[in-house]
């Protein structure tokens, strides 16, 4: 799907008179840093033909429990997301070698509920995420063929690539709302990674770090937090027709966060499994149905995940 849950994921909106303090610690140590390493995302380094265009819909659903900082006084903590992505995305020509250009967004629904310091609190809300851009780029490997030259000399092999995405604070956000679609801040995620492709089966691995601005607006606060690092691997199988699956994993950790310089220890160390399917549905039309799952959650988010994506190529 490509869109994050980071921001969706913390929920007290106006807790009683007694909880007054509460609203903004719950958020940040608790869920301030989920959800921003847990892509999926399969195939991100293949070489595809120049001057191709794709319009991607998706609707994605995600729900689980959260595990909040030590720090904070939040017991059975919930979040249901549900979201509808929209992207496009255009391959060209780059120094020789085939590159793409992306742009998302996302208009997100969700529902939380949580138990802030024996008391229950809950908020509901539809709002605009923020909007992504992403520029990759196949150095090795990655020849830039037309789409008739691709089917006459493409050849399988190693792909080298590197990419570099970056967030806008385009999406829904006031300061007086502990919950907001929108982060209020800009994030830029440089990775690289490669891919081999061999006899029908496709292996990817690869690494990437996600750097953030401060929130200097958040209920009279400023947030920060610490660079997050992550791997992923994902290894699939081509099938007839263009159809193909693929098993997908992740490592991440760090994005530690602080209100106003003070840490709140809340640096992730958690993993992701999960599974992809895509086949074609019409010259030009395919599905993509994905589900994921969390492995290993020590803060941030044991969530689990579906979607189903259309996208349309011309």
């Amino acid at each position: 799907m490509g869109w994050s849950v980071k921001s969706l994921s913390c929920w007290v909106e106006r807790p009683r008179t007694a909880l007054r303090g509460l609203p903004l610690l719950v958020c940040v140590a608790g869920f301030h840093s989920i959800g921003v390493a847990q892509e999926l995302e399969p195939r991100s380094y293949v070489n595809i033909p120049v001057g191709l265009n794709f319009l991607v819909l998706g609707v994605g659903h995600t729900e689980g429990a959260v595990a909040p900082s030590p720090n904070v006084p939040v017991e059975n903590a919930f979040v249901r997301t549900d979201a509808l992505a929209l992207g496009y995305a255009r391959s060209f020509a780059l120094a020789g070698n085939s590159a793409k250009f992306d742009v998302q967004t996302a208009r997100a629904c969700y529902k939380g509920r949580a138990d802030v310091a024996g008391e229950p609190v809950s908020a509901s809300r539809c709002e605009w995420a923020d909007t992504k851009f992403r520029l990759s780029w196949n150095f090795i490997g990655g020849s830039a063929y037309t789409p008739a030259e691709y089917r006459e000399r493409f050849k399988p092999g190693l792909t080298v690539g590197a990419s570099l995405q970056v967030e806008m604070p385009t999406g829904s956000y006031r300061s007086d709302r502990v919950l907001n679609a929108g982060t209020n801040r800009w994030m830029v995620r440089p990775g690289i990674g490669m891919s081999y492709l061999w006899q029908g089966w496709y292996f990817d691995i690869s690494t990437e770090a996600k750097f953030f601005t401060d929130n200097d607006d958040y209920l009279g606060s400023r947030i920060s937090q610490d660079p997050m690092y992550q791997v992923q691997a994902h290894l699939a199988r081509y099938f007839a027709r263009g159809a193909w699956i693929s098993l997908n994993s992740n490592y991440y950790l760090g994005g530690e966060s602080s209100r106003d310089g003070s840490s709140l220890g809340d640096e992730l160390d958690n993993s992701r499994l999960g599974v992809t399917v895509s086949f074609p549905i019409a010259a030009g039309h395919s599905l993509r149905l994905n589900a994921s799952k969390g492995v290993v959650t020590r803060l941030g988010t044991d969530f689990d995940t579906i979607g189903i994506t259309y996208q349309y190529r011309f």
